[in-house]
């Protein structure tokens, strides 16, 4: 077996998460929304929760990076409010 055949385990110390507050209340926008996030960025887990008072947006990526700034762009580009929570 050599170095490429190694499997990594996931890493839990590399993984982010991050939360955005929303005002996607639909299902259907919200699912419109995930396609689109998740076929751009497949590696991400993604979803919402539309139950929470602030409509979240939870991403979460197994690599320790997301593209906070393109997350962002994307929801605006479906006419929708999206605020970084912290």
């Amino acid at each position: 077996m050599n170095q490429s055949d190694t499997l990594i385990p996931h890493d839990p110390l590399l993984s982010t998460v991050e939360v955005f507050k929303t005002n996607v209340t639909d299902e259907g926008q919200a699912s419109s929304i995930l396609g689109y996030l998740s076929a751009k960025w497949p590696d991400l887990s993604i979803n919402f929760d539309l139950g929470d008072c602030d409509r979240i947006l939870r991403v979460e990526s197994p690599e320790g990076e997301v593209d906070i700034r393109e997350i962002i762009k994307v929801v605006e580009g479906f006419n929708h409010m999206i605020e970084r929570l912290y």
